[in-house]
């Protein structure tokens, strides 16, 4: 089937993380009729596995989740499911891979390796990821290596990109509750003001955030607290993201956080959650080096504070994250987000170049 065909039918499939039955079914409807294993290691997860007894395994992962973003694309295949898309592309990620498996079916031959394709849920929210190496299967499967790869929009449309080492932020998603006490605003000294507190804590960690040199990032997007303007507010609530492409410079912000919730503890009660687990996309430079030729790899001038569930299996695999160009195309995570489907192509070529190359 035509690749284009394929991205268009998972793009109206369009699922939210750990809810993408329809996604898997449309999957091994594909895969069940080619020359491989197939395995489910987590409820919506895929896994086609290319036995062609070669003593290496070579891992290519896609994520398979959307977004709860309505879509504004303008698309005659929109998503069937109004408050939901595949606005960070995971859809094309999964038509390469299953284009892929499909070509990998016809091509064993070719196969220097054995194959490993892992369509992955859940990568917007839990960092999916974890759930798959808990699951134990790339250790059943004697997984040695994992590629993946994603679609990005403002790098030149077709190619391939790359940073060896640290590519995508470490990232942390920060949730906290200020209690304090609520009086009308006349008694303000007999309560406890948890927006004044809130504000304060704040503007402290910015001050700190701002102190620190190396790439780095904090963002509080939501502040919620108070009913009227005459009433001191009880509670307040704050969400933010921290970021870091150094796991020092990471600890150093998440120290630092931690010691600040104690002094503000001395006021008030908080209520805290920190979801630490999306961890730096790290890039084996040894894969580099072998595959910059084949691949016409391109080096980023510089690294992103994105942050990427992919940083999971780099932890604990030789790992490579390929970033494919859209050009000028409207930014991921946002409604009106498309792309090119010709650059599609590209990624399919890619994973055979690596598949087929003389291990060494």
């Amino acid at each position: 089937m035509d690749i284009r065909q394929l991205r268009m039918e998972l793009h109206q499939l369009a699922e939210l993380g750990k809810e993408e039955w329809e996604t898997q079914k449309y999957l091994l409807s594909h895969l069940s009729g080619l020359h491989c294993k197939l395995f489910t290691p987590t409820p919506t997860a895929v896994v086609a596995y290319f036995d062609v007894g070669k003593k290496k395994t070579l891992c290519f992962r896609s994520d398979m989740d959307a977004l709860p973003i309505p879509e504004q694309s303008g698309c005659s295949f929109a998503s069937k499911n109004p408050k939901v898309s595949h606005a960070c592309g995971h859809d094309g990620h999964m038509a390469m891979l299953l284009a892929y498996a499909i070509w990998a079916s016809s091509h064993r031959s070719s196969l220097t390796s054995n194959i490993v394709c892992l369509f992955q849920p859940s990568e917007e929210n839990e960092a999916g990821a974890n759930e798959i190496l808990k699951s134990g299967i790339l250790e059943k499967l004697h997984v040695d290596e994992i590629y993946g790869m994603h679609l990005w929009p403002t790098l030149e449309k077709g190619k391939l990109y790359t940073y060896p080492k640290g590519m995508l932020a470490r990232s942390a998603e920060i949730t906290l509750d200020f209690i304090g006490k609520s009086v009308h605003a006349a008694n303000r000294d007999q309560g406890i003001d948890a927006l004044y507190y809130a504000s304060s804590f704040l503007l402290e960690f910015y001050r700190f955030s701002e102190s620190i040199k190396p790439l780095h990032l904090l963002s509080f997007g939501k502040l919620e607290s108070g009913t009227v303007r005459n009433s001191v507010p009880e509670t307040a609530h704050l969400e933010g993201t921290m970021r870091a492409l150094d796991d020092d410079v990471f600890e150093q912000m998440k120290d630092f956080m931690l010691s600040l919730i104690e002094k503000y503890r001395t006021h008030l009660s908080i209520r805290f959650q920190i979801n630490d687990v999306y961890p730096l996309v790290y890039n084996d430079p040894q894969l580099i080096e072998k595959l910059s030729d084949p691949l016409s790899l391109q080096i980023l001038n510089h690294p992103y504070l994105q942050a990427e569930d992919f940083g999971c299996y780099t932890r604990k695999y030789p790992c490579l994250f390929l970033l494919l160009g859209c050009g000028d195309t409207p930014l991921l995570h946002t409604p009106q987000f498309d792309f090119d489907m010709d650059i599609l192509s590209v990624g399919v070529e890619a994973y055979q170049k690596i598949s087929s190359r003389k291990n060494s």
